[in-house]
């Protein structure tokens, strides 16, 4: 919504693990240091440990865009699976033919036999299993025994350990030491200090295209003690500011700006500080009105920045109605606020980027980018190709109600209501017989909420059969094409 604005090319704060905005903190290039030891001959077992939004998976994928060509890669983001279906989906990362039927005995040589003939061609393997503090003791234990491949100089496969701190607290359990005493290498990532964190920033704008910071020190520093230095945190919040600074026609994120930013990704309980340098968050009903008041003169301003914006494009979109309940009036609204508008009744607008036949496949109510001007939305019913010279410019903002129960994207192992309904719609039935063990081969109660291995199949076998990328998770477009289907 807010790049052409500030000059910027692509998004500079999503929360997806982009390699190519790695910030080279001291401790993420010490990090990957680490982790590149697995591109040498004596890799063996490496660990890498992090609080939650750090960045460890963007090192994981940083790590594999720089494996040699030829050379071969496992990445396993679910390990909350039995032995056996560890080492077929690390079969199927490397192309490695087995038996659906074989035993654990039977995928482990044929693992092993691939290793042989890859060392043979001087084809180094490695296999990365991320979130590996939720492994059970008994899969870590076939993590061991995968180390075990080798020859008398030198290991067939190197093995990285991604997870949280909780990971390090299970190596030290005296029925892991055997484990624990085969990793190589083992990096924990800190946390960003308030220098790293005003770098980070504007590492990320540079990277996105931008040619100034467009963050105000006091606002780094209001980030900075919001989020504690997790990349993560500061990402949601710096997206949320820019686009509080758009809304109010400012084209620097000051202090107050972000503080609004701080209580709408960490909720209304948690202030920034109030003061530069001082590190104390305000309290009391002085505070509240301070807030109140701040929140007043936010929203008034995206009121008016809105209300002339849509305005300016009634006759570009094409809309026939200013009623709310139209999905066009939505959509258009969500142009200028951001997509605030859409958080009611069950409907959302995403940004996609998606081909027009397969917005029309979907059967979904778009509006489509025409060219490059900010100003040239269409609605996609009315969209023309031979009619609009420029053509489709790659960008479009969709509005969809999502399932009953749907809140965010779901993976392999994890629960949500909305499973329910992709069980229902898949066919999928819920054997009651699973069992789910936690870290530390503690058992967890599940339900027919529960993500589970048969269900991943049936999502994974229904993303191939509509052309779409077999990640398994379960997101928007996996939806829509739930609901589109007969």
């Amino acid at each position: 919504m807010y790049l052409e604005y500030f000059g910027l090319d692509k998004l500079p704060f999503t929360i997806s693990p982009d390699p190519d905005f790695l910030y080279p903190s001291p401790g993420h290039q010490e990090a990957l240091a680490h982790l590149s030891y697995a591109l040498t001959d004596q890799g063996g077992l490496i660990c890498l440990t992090g609080e939650v939004g750090t960045g460890k998976t963007t090192l994981c994928r940083a790590l594999m865009a720089s494996i040699p060509e030829g050379d071969h890669v496992a990445y396993i983001f679910n390990p909350q699976l039995s032995p056996v279906e560890l080492m077929q989906s690390i079969c199927d990362d490397l192309g490695i033919a087995y038996e659906k039927s074989a035993t654990l005995k039977d995928v482990y040589a044929s693992i092993n036999a691939a290793l042989v003939s890859f060392y043979g061609k001087h084809q180094r393997v490695i296999c990365v299993i991320d979130e590996a503090q939720s492994m059970p003791v008994a899969l870590l234990e076939q993590v061991r025994l995968l180390t075990n491949l080798e020859t008398d100089r030198e290991k067939l496969l190197t093995l990285v350990l991604v997870g949280q701190p909780e990971l390090r607290d299970m190596l030290k359990r005296n029925d892991l030491r055997q484990l624990n005493q085969r990793i190589t290498a083992r990096y924990h990532l800190e946390l960003l200090s308030l220098t790293e964190t005003s770098e980070y920033v504007e590492h990320r704008l540079v990277c996105a295209g931008g040619d100034q910071m467009l963050f105000d020190p006091a606002a780094i520093e209001a980030i900075w003690h919001a989020s504690e230095g997790t990349p993560r945190l500061i990402n949601s919040i710096c997206d949320r500011a820019l686009l509080g600074a758009y809304a109010t026609g400012s084209h620097l994120v000051s202090a107050d700006i972000a503080n609004q930013a701080v209580v709408e990704v960490l909720g209304a309980d948690y202030l920034a500080p109030s003061e530069v340098g001082g590190g104390n968050r305000p309290t009391g009903a002085s505070n509240n009105r301070f807030l109140k008041g701040v929140l007043a003169v936010f929203l008034a301003a995206v009121l008016i920045v809105a209300g002339v914006y849509l305005y300016q494009s009634l006759s570009v979109l094409k809309l026939v109605s200013l009623d709310r309940s139209n999905p066009y009036t939505v959509l258009q609204a969500s142009l200028a606020e951001g997509a605030a508008t859409c958080d009611s009744a069950g409907w959302r607008c995403i940004s996609v980027d998606w081909d027009i036949s397969e917005l029309r496949h979907l059967a979904v109510t778009a509006v489509v980018k025409v060219g490059t001007s900010k100003d040239e939305w269409y609605s996609l019913e009315d969209y023309d190709l031979e009619e609009h010279e420029r053509g489709y410019a790659g960008e479009a903002v969709v509005l969809w109600q999502a399932p009953a129960g749907y809140t965010n994207a779901v993976k392999p192992g994890e629960t949500a209501p909305v499973i329910r309904w992709v069980r229902s719609r898949l066919g999928a039935g819920w054997d009651q017989e699973w069992t789910s063990i936690g870290p530390g081969g503690v058992q967890v109660e599940v339900n027919q909420e529960f993500y589970d291995p048969l269900l991943e199949r049936a999502v994974a076998e229904f993303q191939i059969a509509e052309g779409l990328k077999a990640d398994r998770i379960i997101g928007p477009k996996t939806l829509m094409y739930l609901q589109a289907r007969n």
